[in-house]
């Protein structure tokens, strides 16, 4: 590889993994922790699962206690099962029958416990696992969360496969080299490429799946296209479970035992386990049946299989054999299986738990590489505390959550039963310690101590975790493992196993690793840094009328004949402004031709919107050009380039939609050509302009 390519791919590497470095360190953290969502609900509500098998729950006593509630005539019904839980979540639409209540009307989201029957809305039931989990994919910042997700993920792959291009020849070298004791920076380089190569595979699936998940939207675009924007049937093809069946008229009969057929399509297969279970138009004459389930995991990865019964003549409308693969289905568990790590039991969720937290450690690396690079004493002291600042808040957001977890989950076993809106408390109380944590770190500007408060702060809430479990719940480690509460064993072993390295580690940062940090070396003396700031400016002023000096000397060397930079400016505003007149005019000479000029709609009067349109256009060049006359300040200089800039994307966008629509009106297209490139060349000018030193 050249030189020239290895420097591109270097800092786009360098680039694109500083810009998503915290929002990836939480995604991976949180979904660390994610992975083992199911268990923490456990753990947190502190008493002991059945293991119901899941084709075992009296789904009809279920059903009829809802129907008292709810009044579930007419409604659709979805099922989730869970896999050990006491509960199962239960969502239900609003009732399409006309003759239904008010209450019958509304939609409804809760959970149901299989044994009391008892509800608990999604806030009175929410719990830390559920709060990290949807912190990995930013669920927390409404409507845009998962989409800044998705394109985190994106660049995450741009990142990953810059970074194998450029570390190519020194990946396996730098594996078996790896030396703790060396310098500081390099340390930091083995570290990153060695623990890189080992989440490689994991990272790069994480990558593609999670930038899949967070922004399905545009995979579903094209597919959008291709069905005629027919989203309903669209959705069908990819998701058969959510077909939608037309109310046709209230049933006469009593409802057929649901149990009855989750017991059937257990077991009609081997080694097969319920996941969710669908009912359409509860109570109407075509009441469906839907059961959702999947081979054990030990029988085959993706064997997923679904049955489509006709409540009242009994007659199986729709099978899918978990024998057989069908791609549009089973690419989408594929997809989720390797995402959320659902297969291999335990066993296999601690592998994935592993290689998250190296890929933690892999971000942090990278960030404590570049503030290393940066930190020189040839620098400015700008570029210096810049550098020292972004290190700061970097490692202040990424190191904290380890303590902040930990304190959580002493917050959440602590507080249980104590709060009716779980949702709103873990809210509060992670977001507002997590934040004062941040602070705190930021400000102590030592990333030293920074990492050692949160190594130590992290192992003792970690070792207190287990002892609250067993001092509020009674959940001693060597009670719940007698009791096969191994979903309570595995969370307080997790936080032990944490607290334990931490400590670890901990004890084996020493002062002197400090003292091989630049930061160490060329400290930066904040007491002074106005004086410092203040002595960098005068150098920096004197160096700069060394240069519009040499500038002036230059100006006069040059031909006395051409146009002034100003000069040259007002005149491409005032060809725009020409422009846009001439494209008006040519628009209303089509009345020569018979043609009807008139817009849809009108009533005699100009529109807002068109006094809009010429204000923003015609109206904003010319105050520009005015201006240009007498102003020459740099905001001015920066806002003209900026609108400059808007202005030619909107007449090269206005030249493509013409040859699109109108290819046969040459003249017109002339005209917005011409107008596409003064404005261009206006750009061009504008920065030459914007960088000119004017005293």
């Amino acid at each position: 590889m050249s030189k020239r390519n290895h420097n591109i791919f270097f800092n786009t590497h360098t680039v694109s993994g500083i810009v998503i470095s915290v929002a990836l360190y939480i995604i991976f953290f949180a979904g660390a922790f994610a992975l083992f969502k199911e268990e923490i609900a456990i753990w947190e509500e502190g008493k002991s699962i059945g293991h119901v098998e899941r084709s075992d729950i009296d789904y009809d006593r279920i059903l009829k206690t809802l129907d008292d509630q709810y009044e579930l005539i007419g409604r659709d019904l979805q099922l989730n099962l869970g896999e050990d839980r006491d509960h199962i979540y239960v969502f239900m639409g609003a009732s399409k029958d006309s003759l239904a209540s008010e209450k019958g009307k509304q939609s409804n989201y809760f959970y149901v416990d299989i044994n009391s029957i008892d509800t608990k809305t999604y806030p009175e039931q929410y719990s830390l696992g559920e709060f990290l989990y949807r912190l990995h994919f930013f669920a927390q910042l409404p409507s845009i969360g998962i989409y800044l997700a998705g394109f985190v993920a994106l660049f995450f792959l741009f990142a990953i496969v810059t970074g194998v291009i450029v570390h190519w020849k020194k990946i396996i070298p730098n594996f078996y080299t790896f030396n703790p004791k060396s310098v500081l920076k390099r340390v930091w380089v083995d570290a990153h490429t060695a623990l890189g190569v080992i989440g490689l595979p994991f990272q790069f699936i994480f990558a593609v799946t999670g930038a899949y998940f967070c922004l399905s939207i545009l995979v579903l675009l094209p597919a959008n296209t291709l069905y005629n924007n027919n989203q309903t049937k669209l959705m069908e093809d990819l998701r058969p479970e959510r077909k939608t069946y037309e109310w046709t008229a209230r049933a006469e009969k009593e409802i057929p035992s649901f149990n009855a057929f989750s017991k059937k399509t257990r077991n009609d297969q081997t080694d097969f386990h319920l996941t969710r279970g669908i009912i359409k138009n509860y109570g109407g004459t075509n009441m469906k049946y839907v059961l959702i389930g999947e081979y054990e995991d030990n029988k085959r990865f993706i064997g997923t299989g679904r049955t489509v019964l006709d409540v009242f003549s009994g007659k199986i409308e729709e099978q899918k054999n978990p024998d057989k693969t069908v791609y549009s289905e089973d690419v989408q568990r594929t997809i989720s299986r390797l995402h959320f790590g659902d297969y291999g039991g335990i066993p296999m969720k601690i592998i994935y738990f592993i290689l998250a937290m190296i890929t933690c450690f892999v971000i942090i690396t990278g960030v404590l590489i570049w503030i290393e690079a940066r930190n020189k004493k040839s620098m400015t002291i700008s570029q210096r505390l810049y550098t020292a600042r972004v290190g700061h808040i970097y490692l202040a957001i990424c190191l904290s959550m380890l303590p902040v977890t930990a304190l959580a989950f002493l917050f959440v076993k602590f507080s249980n039963g104590y709060f009716e809106d779980k949702q709103t408390a873990i809210y509060y109380f992670y977001f507002i310690l997590w934040l004062i944590t941040i602070f705190f770190f930021r400000f102590k500007r030592d990333n030293y101590a920074t990492n050692k408060y949160s190594l130590l702060l992290g192992a003792i809430f970690g070792f207190l975790i287990p002892i609250s479990n067993g001092i509020i719940s009674g959940n001693w480690i060597w009670n719940t493992f007698n009791q096969h509460q191994f979903e309570i064993v595995l969370v307080d072993v997790l936080w032990i196993i944490i607290a334990s390295i931490s400590l670890v580690f901990y004890f084996k940062i020493q002062p002197q690793v400090k003292a091989q940090s630049s930061f160490d070396k060329n400290q930066i003396d904040y007491k002074n840094v106005s004086a410092l700031k203040a002595e960098e400016i005068r150098k920096a002023k004197a160096k700069q009328n060394n240069k519009i000096e040499a500038s002036k000397l230059e100006i006069k060397d040059e031909n006395h004949n051409s146009i002034t930079m100003r000069t040259k400016i007002i005149i491409l505003w005032i060809f725009i402004i020409l422009g846009f007149i001439f494209h008006h005019i040519y628009g209303l000479a089509n009345v020569f031709f018979k043609e009807s000029v008139f817009i849809e709609g009108s009533t005699g009067e100009t529109p807002f919107w068109a006094h809009q349109w010429r204000i923003l256009m015609e109206g904003l060049a010319f105050l520009f050009a005015i201006m240009t006359v007498q102003v020459s300040k740099k905001w001015f200089r920066w806002i003209s380039f900026i609108w400059a800039i808007i202005v030619a994307l909107f007449n090269v966008y206005h030249v493509i939609e013409a040859i699109m629509h109108e290819a046969a009106n040459y003249s017109e297209i002339f005209i917005l050509l011409l107008m596409a490139v003064a404005s261009i060349f206006l750009v061009i000018n504008l920065n030459k302009w914007k960088n000119i030193q004017i005293p």
